[in-house]
């Protein structure tokens, strides 16, 4: 869902969807998340000073993450729906 929503938000932006460096993509979610380590957020940090091609994805990405965080409520979910979600998937294993 969100390399759909990064392709529209690219295309809306005019910016053309080229990505040049593999690992640097492959950091970007982790970083985006903060799930990635002191090393890898290292370097990607300072590919993206040097790499325009990436540093626009990272912009982009980050954008679209923002918008969809601010778009989300938490609402509360009734005991019902959850008792059946679980065991749906209880029937399901």
């Amino acid at each position: 869902m969100m390399a759909t929503l990064t392709n529209i938000l690219s295309k809306i932006l005019g910016k053309k969807h080229s990505y040049c460096c593999k690992d640097c993509v492959k950091n970007l979610y982790a970083v985006l998340d903060g799930e990635s380590t002191k090393a890898q957020e290292d370097y990607f940090r300072t590919h993206i000073h040097e790499c325009s091609n990436c540093f626009n994805r990272y912009e982009i990405d980050k954008s679209v993450k923002e918008v969809i965080k601010l778009k989300l409520e938490n609402k509360a979910v009734p005991s019902d729906l959850v008792s059946a979600i679980k065991e749906r998937v209880r029937q399901n294993k």
